[in-house]
């Protein structure tokens, strides 16, 4: 037994008491012993770790994310608002790439969002055609929802520059021309080749390096496909996954993605099958698009337009399908961000659990941006998880502001309202589509500020400690996880992060800026701001 003592920290546990202590015991990888508990134990004491007084918390859990997504970016044409600007930093971008590139070579790019670009619109396929004339172009907006392509793309997929728009998705026209820019289910029809396993394994070692400085130690990944599987279970089965991954199976064929329902139905898996580092948490469903890309099926018209989104599928399929996965022994997790998306998720699980033996099964409605509060009341009565993308407001909280205006964006992620209405309300960040660090979205939560300092309806700020929480052991409890992660209390993984400033007594404007100084993982040191 490998047995730790760590001492001199100022560490809260963020259990359902508050509790907290100065030091603690570590066997095995798990908390056996805190505060003056430790006695007992320090005779068998084989390593001493001195914090030096620094602030202890339970890691991150990142309860909405595409971790595997987030790896393989790192290949593709970078195209965030931090590096393109504007529209010819971004033609730069990728005409760096087609110096490169083979002749007729996929070219992939991801993270634009034009509203934080100078000219306020995306690339338009003549602009694409100039830079890339001899290779196919396919640029993801940074909600993944929205992508821009050029002439090549088009000709290389087999479409028809007069194709109709698929169902659930458009393919945007100016005078009867395509502009290039191509919506939801439309971006199914491109024939992007597929990322092999091999090259999926490469980018992951840097990408968890990212994860591990952010202070995550556990990740639900929700978009996981036959080849993401195999991906995650071959970096476990080869010691190469030090996080703790929460998989959630694409039911669909959407997005490019392969859907993989009815073979995990023929297989007979059911949620939580796994370990403690590797384990399926339900299916995945999508019903409507983003606010960003406006194609989120929102109730009433987008800012100066008629437009109220999309919506993948009707009342009828989702709750089937819903039924079906439940029947299966398997949770659900349904994408919905406009208020007409949540509201056909919300009926379809409602449906579903009322035949359900289980009814408190914390399925889960992703996003729920747009919630009112009677939908918010009957998730509550329901016990459905709210995963709530605060980390919205602050990476693209401003295009929010610009597409629904300030009144609806006031009440856009209403944490506060579902804390005081008791919906399990974690949240999360949804990376790549924003930035991953936690700390950004706890920023958010507390400040409801964007990007470029506006601030979205103050009146549902969290505070300090509730927002912390909601990255912890509200993360666990919507992955059924609060016995083993989520706070520091015996039995539990000894998963930790370490602060050189209380973030309980910093200005707000501050947390943004803090910086995990370590991060441990079963007790055990994997990242280290001063090595790095």
């Amino acid at each position: 037994m490998n047995i730790k003592h760590f001492k001199n920290g100022t560490v809260r546990s963020l259990d359902d008491q508050g509790r907290m202590f100065s030091e603690f015991i570590v066997a095995d990888g798990k908390i056996v012993a805190t505060g003056d508990n430790v006695t007992k134990w320090l005779p068998l004491v084989e390593e001493t770790i001195d914090c030096s007084g620094k602030f202890i918390f339970p890691a991150f859990i990142e309860s909405h994310a595409h971790p595997l997504h987030y790896a393989l970016q790192q290949r593709m044409i970078n195209c965030s608002p931090s590096e393109t600007s504007t529209i010819n930093d971004l033609l730069l971008a990728v005409e760096e790439k087609v110096k490169v590139a083979k002749e007729g070579e996929w070219l992939i790019g991801f993270g634009w969002d034009e509203s934080l670009m100078k000219e306020g619109r995306q690339p338009t396929i003549e602009e694409l055609d100039e830079v890339a004339p001899n290779n196919p172009l396919f640029l993801k907006r940074t909600c993944v929802h929205n992508a821009v392509a050029n002439s090549k793309a088009f000709e290389a997929s087999g479409l028809p520059l007069t194709i109709e728009n698929p169902k659930g998705g458009k393919f945007e026209r100016k005078n009867g021309v395509l502009t290039g820019l191509v919506q939801e289910n439309a971006m199914d029809l491109f024939k992007v080749p597929p990322v092999t396993i091999e090259d999926q394994k490469k980018c992951w070692e840097e990408a968890e390096r990212s994860f591990l400085s952010w202070g995550l130690t556990t990740l639900h990944d929700m978009a996981i496909t036959k080849e993401d599987l195999k991906v995650y279970q071959q970096l476990h089965r080869e010691g190469n996954l030090n996080v703790k991954i929460r998989l959630w199976l694409w039911a669909n064929d959407q997005m490019g993605w392969i859907g993989v329902k009815d073979s995990t139905y023929d297989l007979g898996i059911e949620s939580h099958f796994g370990d403690d580092y590797l384990s399926i948490q339900g299916m995945k469903f999508m019903l409507d698009g983003s606010v960003g890309g406006r194609t989120a099926a929102v109730a009433q018209p987008y800012e100066n337009s008629d437009g109220t989104g999309i919506l993948y599928m009707n009342a009828d399929t989702i709750q089937q399908q819903v039924e079906t996965s439940i029947a299966q022994g398997l949770r659900v997790a349904i994408h919905g961000i406009g208020e007409r998306a949540i509201e056909m998720a919300l009926r379809a699980i409602e449906s579903a659990a009322s035949t359900e033996q289980n009814i408190k099964s914390r399925h889960r409605i992703e996003h729920v941006a747009l919630a009112t509060e009677e939908q918010l009341k009957r998730m509550a009565e329901e016990g459905i998880v709210a995963a709530s993308s605060t980390g919205f407001i602050y990476s693209i909280g401003d295009s929010y502001l610009n597409n629904l205006g300030s009144k609806r964006a006031a009440r856009v992620f209403p944490n506060r309202t579902m804390r005081n209405l008791g919906v399990l309300a974690p949240n999360n960040s949804d990376f790549p589509v924003c930035d991953g660090n936690p700390l950004l979205g706890i920023y958010a939560a507390v400040t409801r500020k964007t990007l470029n300092g506006q601030s979205l309806g103050t009146e549902e700020c969290l505070t300090v400690d509730e927002a912390f929480r909601s990255y912890t052991i509200d993360a666990a409890k919507s992955g059924c996880d609060e016995r083993l992660i989520g706070s520091l209390e015996v039995g539990k993984y000894a998963d930790f992060i370490m602060f050189e400033r209380d973030p309980y007594n910093l200005p707000p404007e501050q947390l943004k800026d803090l910086k995990v100084q370590e991060t441990y993982v079963a007790g055990e040191c994997l990242f280290n701001l001063r090595s790095e």
